[in-house]
């Protein structure tokens, strides 16, 4: 659920209210650096906009059909390109005849294309037909750490989010959480030098949380972190 993405307050505010109003806009460009919520961000959108009982804060009920097919990894409206190993015409063609075909199950297909700024200029100029004049049921979620290479004609076709690197204080309090999950006894001050150390992104503080977690065992201490870190 939206609950589930850190730091990003402002922002899965916006795209709960807008799925509230039924006000849902073609496109999305999803911007920020690597490692803050982007595409766990777009997929947990592709969800709720399918849900058929949306709760009343506007999140997904995990109990539909349509939530059944996305938990289980199933379902036919999500489709994800990751355009820095498919960024070819080709692919980007293949992509637009999915897009004809309306979704069975639920009310939209949401493409999400991933560091979307790798498209050739070629893929870019096919690409943009598309989104220019979508069908109804499709909606699209680019995201990209370099919003400066992506071409004005498809910004200015976009509603544009941008990510902030996560503050220290949400980071800890996220891996307090994950330290209670699973079992682990750890030190405030510890958890404060992996948060330092992940500078504003969820996904490396978790790599580095599990490295530390894999050296110290089951007690986190601030002396461990800064041996295995190599943090002076």
């Amino acid at each position: 659920t939206f609950d589930s993405v850190v730091g990003q307050n402002a922002l899965t505010t916006t795209l709960k209210n807008a799925i509230a109003a039924g006000k849902l806009a073609h496109a999305y460009l999803f911007c920020g650096p690597r490692g803050v919520g982007k595409t766990t961000c777009a997929r947990i959108f592709a969800k709720t906009i399918n849900c058929l009982h949306p709760n009343e804060k506007g999140e997904a009920c995990d109990q539909c059909e349509s939530c059944v097919a996305f938990n289980e990894q199933r379902s036919y409206n999500i489709h994800e390109l990751d355009a820095a190993s498919n960024n070819s015409v080709e692919d980007i063609r293949s992509l637009i005849e999915q897009v004809r075909i309306p979704p069975q199950v639920g009310r939209y297909k949401v493409f999400i294309i991933d560091e979307v700024h790798m498209l050739s200029t070629a893929a870019f100029n096919a690409f943009l037909k598309t989104l220019e004049e979508p069908p109804a049921h499709a909606i699209f979620v680019l995201a990209t750490t370099e919003k400066h290479k992506i071409l004005p004609t498809i910004l200015s076709r976009c509603q544009i989010f941008d990510f902030n690197r996560m503050e220290v204080s949400d980071i800890v309090g996220h891996l307090r959480n994950v330290a209670e999950k699973e079992g682990y006894v750890c030190e405030e001050e510890a958890l404060n030098v992996i948060a330092r150390k992940a500078d504003g992104g969820m996904r490396d503080a978790l790599s580095i949380f599990d490295q530390v977690a894999s050296y110290a065992g089951g007690q986190i201490t601030y002396q461990k972190v800064i041996e295995d870190l190599n943090v002076l």
